[in-house]
């Protein structure tokens, strides 16, 4: 694989400072929490954008090489782990809170967004983000959904499944879509059941 091309054709797509190529940089995602196997990846790239994604994605289709979602990486099932090598997507950059609907008590944000700080974040509008994993201060929202996480506050409020309505998702082809419309119990199937909780191994969550 030329591997200088792809480097290259990632800068084009997230930008020069979105890339990490450096080795020794490099050694800061070779495991997750779990640290029980280690897998140096080829390149680490930090979108900020569904589009960014789906550009990596493209390129990743292209040339062949396996994709690794990350979040924080405070996952203890290896999830996160590059076991194969090539591309690992950190969405510690996807970062934002883009909206509260109080009205009728959602909130969109995307998937790099940490846990403890969305639930803070709603305090003043009398809401809270149930799911709290021990990792809580640190874990991410989309590590939460990739792992259909849990916590003590599950016991009466439900697993992390129970409060995700909807995702945007990455398809393996490049395409972005929606899992959900916002609203619980829609007919048809639950595809975001589906995504909650599959490691990363039917999407991207990009919000």
């Amino acid at each position: 694989m030329p591997h200088t091309q792809l480097i290259d054709d990632l800068k084009r797509v997230v930008g020069p400072h979105g890339v990490v190529a450096n080795p020794d940089a490099l050694m800061t995602y070779d495991a997750d929490g779990c640290v029980m196997d280690i897998g140096e990846p080829q390149v680490v790239v930090l979108p900020t954008t569904a589009e960014q994604v789906s550009g990596v994605v493209r390129l990743a289709a292209r040339y062949g090489v396996p994709i690794v979602p990350r979040g924080a990486g405070t996952g203890l099932s290896g999830g996160a782990t590059p076991i194969t090598g090539g591309i690992v997507v950190s969405t510690a950059r996807m970062d934002r809170i883009l909206e509260v609907d109080t009205r009728n008590g959602r909130v969109l944000c995307q998937p790099g967004v940490i846990n403890w700080e969305l639930s803070n974040y709603l305090k003043p509008y009398g809401y809270q983000f149930a799911p709290d994993p021990s990792s809580q201060k640190a874990c991410t929202v989309g590590g939460n959904i990739a792992n259909n996480s849990g916590g003590p506050h599950c016991l009466k409020y439900g697993i992390t499944a129970s409060h995700v309505l909807g995702v945007e998702l990455v398809l393996p082809d490049g395409q972005i879509i929606w899992t959900g419309e916002g609203a619980p119990a829609l007919p048809g199937y639950d595809l975001t059941g589906i995504v909650t909780g599959s490691e990363g191994t039917i999407g991207l969550v990009t919000a």
